[in-house]
């Protein structure tokens, strides 16, 4: 999860205008992917990961995925860039900082 987030963030740090730069749809489209594969990891982290790390918000990383991936589902939102940079520029950092502090159980 966390080199999904560093590939966003090297995105991010090119600014919002870059993001926005109807020329430069890769960094849209990086973003959007990178979203996708963070939320993908997000829904499958264990159980007893989650329960040990309750500050880390996974089920609302693993919906935004879902809302990228599937527009068309009636639940799902369309594609909205604007919330996809809010996400990636303002949300993220703070989860990234939980992600590296998440404690692993031990198993036995």
């Amino acid at each position: 999860m966390l080199r999904y987030a560093g590939a966003i963030a090297m995105v991010v740090r090119r600014g919002r205008d870059e993001f926005f730069d109807p020329r430069e749809v890769r960094n849209r489209a990086t973003i959007e992917h990178y979203l996708e594969l963070l939320g993908e990891a997000s829904g499958a982290v264990g159980r007893s990961t989650r329960n040990a790390n309750p500050d880390v918000p996974w089920s609302t990383i693993a919906r935004f995925r879902f809302d990228r991936a599937h527009p068309y589902d009636d639940e799902a939102k369309p594609v909205n860039y604007d919330e996809i940079w809010r996400f990636a520029s303002g949300d993220l950092p703070p989860i990234v900082r939980r992600l590296r502090a998440v404690k692993v159980p031990d198993p036995g």
